[in-house]
Order: structure tokens, then C-alpha cells, then sequence
């Protein structure tokens, strides 16, 4: 019995389902969320079938996965995965996954999972995505699980020997999978990079033997690509404030509003890589370095891993030329590739920054798409 009181953060429990249910199928901000989803829907229809569910898997599998299905249809022009091979069903894995969307990157992997007879993991989000009861609802239902990021140095520690705790619980205890992002927040600048403040997370509920903890935490990396990156423009402007040194500030319903543009922006083509695990004698290496030494070579393990195995789109070599004024990657996509791209980034910029800024916000837009490119042939 473990002696942490995770009540609050954990997912609801079957029994706190149905009121949780109920609450959810009734609120007004969360029909308009389905109808932004899936346009056609009878929202009648849908709240009597949301009524009949009993646990939080019910909801994924009746509810959740057709709905990311619909949304996939209506704004990707494909999803595909690889890689559900190295993964055995019944076993629990920590996958440490890039991140890019706030919500469809672990509701993508929880479409393949479900798709292929795999139970879906707990997810892990920060608190500051929890602002309002349907949110905390709707994530609570999706098994997710709360990630304390506020407070002093000392709450911090706290936290983090919490939810290093929780992860153990959810692993060893409820036999069940985890995912969580590489590093706190999405990627902005296309850089995915793990944070080695993570990996020491992961270890405050060990023995303290290094090599024997990481062996049995079984982290597996995953790297999921957009063609068309979710929110990319925010992404570009928040980069560029922070170029800046100016101070940013995020509006009340913007993590909402991110949300809604990741669900409904295009996104072209979509895949979703599991990678292999990492291997024990990578952990063996790992251990016999110096202690702080041993985060750093685990955490590039993980980013090579994620590096190689993301799946690069035209849109990724055409900024990385534009970006480098070259025709290095020019075998990757034709002349209309390009024209489309430089066209959709043009117009991009219209929406955003002020033309004193715009060329500079134009390279950080291109550095997002352009990063991953270099990150993977860096890697050859």
C-alpha cells in the first residue's frame, strides 16, 4: 500500500465515472467541443450514449477513439503508425514521447493502441491545461493525470518526489502503461530534447541503483510528426517573445484556444513511431558513467532514438533548404512542393507578426519545421 494519497491527480475511478459523465454530457462548452470535433453530430444522440458509459476504457473505445478518428478525416490527410511490434500486450511500458499537440499526440498513440488489442496508458498533463470543470473532467475521464508544475523550489521537489511516486504506482502497482511529454510543454522550435530533470523525476522512487531502476521502468520512446505542425504560428510568436526577452504572457482560454486549433487546423499527413526500448546494455552504459553524466547519456539515447525514427515530410526538407538558402534536400519534393509551402508559410505570416518583425518570426517558423531534419541527418 503505497503510503502517497493520490486521489488528487489520478484519473477517475469507475465509480466516480458516471456523475463525472453526466456532468460532462450536460455542459454546454463541451457540446460545442463535439461539434467542433464532428459537425454532423446529434448532440441528443451523443449525450444518451455518453450516459451509457460506465469506465473510463468504455469512453475511449465508444467515445473518444471514433471522435479522434472523425477529427483525423476532417483535418489530416492520412494517419499511419509503426512500430506496435516491439511492444507485448499485457505489459506496462513508459513511453516518453516529443510533443507537438496538446491533446491529439496521446490521442493519437491511444487510437493505435486501442485499434490493435492494447490497453492505452495514463496520460500525464500539467495543471495549467486544468482551468475549468469540463476540462478537468474530460482529461480526468481520458486518464490522464495531473502534473503539478507551480509552486517554490522546496513544492517543487515535493511534487516531483509525488508524481515520481504516482508513475511507480501506475506502472508497478496498476500494471499499467504511462505517457508522458519529453520535457514540460510542446515543442516550439521543432528541437525535441529530453529533459534530463525528467529521467531524475523517474528515479526518485527507486532504489537508488541506477541500472536496475531504468531497466524496470521499460521506457520506450515515441516520436509522433505533423506535416503541417498544430498551432505552428503561436508556436513562432511565443518563440520570438521569448527571443525577445520580452515577458509572455498566455491569456485565460489560450491553452483552450490551442486545443481547438490543433483539432481543427489541416495537418496533412500524420505518423506516429514507437520506437524500440531502450535496451539494457544502453542502460549499462548509462550507469557507468559519473552520476550526472548518466542523465545526459540517457536522455541523447532517447533523442536519438525520437530523431531517427520521425517520420520527415516534404514540408520538414523544403524549410530546412529555405532556411540554409540551398537544394540540399531538393530529391525530397518537387518545385510545387515548395511553392505550396513558401505560399502556406506567406500566408501564415499575414496572420502574425508586425512587418518589422516578420522576417524574424519567419525564421523561427522555418527553424519548426526545418529542426527535425537537422536533428535526424545530424544523427547519421
Amino acid at each position: 500500500m503505497s503510503e502517497f494519497d493520490f486521489s488528487s491527480i489520478e484519473p477517475y475511478t469507475d465509480k466516480e465515472v458516471p456523475a463525472a459523465i453526466m456532468r460532462l454530457a450536460h455542459n454546454p462548452m463541451f457540446s460545442r467541443l463535439v461539434k467542433t470535433m464532428n459537425p454532423k453530430v446529434d448532440v441528443d444522440s451523443f449525450t444518451a450514449m455518453m450516459e451509457c458509459i460506465t469506465s473510463c476504457d468504455e469512453l475511449q473505445y465508444m467515445i473518444m477513439r471514433p471522435l479522434i478518428y472523425q477529427i483525423v478525416q476532417r483535418s489530416a490527410s492520412s494517419f499511419t503508425y509503426s512500430g506496435l511490434d516491439y511492444l507485448q500486450k499485457g505489459k506496462a511500458y513508459l513511453f516518453v514521447s516529443n510533443h507537438r499537440d496538446i491533446t491529439l499526440d496521446a490521442g493519437l498513440m491511444d487510437v493505435a493502441l486501442i485499434s490493435n488489442g492494447f490497453q492505452t496508458p495514463e496520460i500525464g498533463f500539467g495543471n495549467n491545461l486544468m482551468k475549468n470543470d469540463m476540462i478537468i473532467d474530460l482529461f480526468r475521464l481520458n486518464k490522464m493525470f495531473t502534473i503539478i508544475r507551480d509552486g517554490s523550489r522546496r513544492d517543487f521537489y515535493n511534487n516531483s518526489v509525488f508524481l515520481s511516486n504516482y508513475i511507480h504506482h501506475v506502472l508497478f502497482h496498476k500494471n499499467s502503461s504511462v505517457w508522458i511529454a519529453q520535457r514540460n510543454g510542446r515543442t516550439k522550435d521543432g528541437n525535441d530534447r529530453t529533459d534530463q530533470g525528467l529521467l531524475k523525476m523517474f528515479s526518485m522512487a527507486g532504489t537508488g541503483d541506477f541500472e536496475a531502476d531504468f531497466n524496470r521502468l521499460q521506457i520506450v520512446p515515441v516520436a509522433i510528426s505533423y506535416e503541417y505542425e498544430p498551432c505552428d504560428l503561436m508556436k513562432s510568436l511565443s518563440e520570438y517573445t521569448a527571443m525577445m526577452g520580452l515577458l509572455y504572457e498566455k491569456s485565460a482560454n489560450e491553452d483552450i484556444l490551442s486545443i481547438m486549433i490543433g483539432i481543427s487546423q489541416q495537418k496533412g499527413n500524420i505518423h506516429l513511431s514507437i520506437c524500440q526500448p531502450i535496451q539494457p546494455d544502453e542502460i549499462a552504459h548509462c550507469a557507468s558513467l559519473v552520476k550526472n553524466e548518466r542523465f545526459s547519456a540517457l536522455a541523447e539515447i532517447i533523442d536519438r532514438r525520437i530523431h531517427k525514427n520521425y517520420k520527415l515530410h516534404k514540408t520538414n526538407y523544403v524549410a530546412a533548404d529555405l532556411l540554409s538558402d540551398s537544394a540540399k534536400y531538393v530529391d525530397y519534393y518537387s518545385t510545387d512542393d515548395m511553392e505550396h509551402f513558401i505560399a502556406y508559410s506567406e500566408h501564415s505570416m499575414l496572420k502574425g507578426p508586425s512587418t518589422a518583425a516578420r522576417d524574424k518570426v519567419t525564421d523561427i517558423f522555418l527553424q519548426l519545421y526545418a529542426n527535425p531534419v537537422l536533428n535526424q541527418y545530424a544523427n547519421d
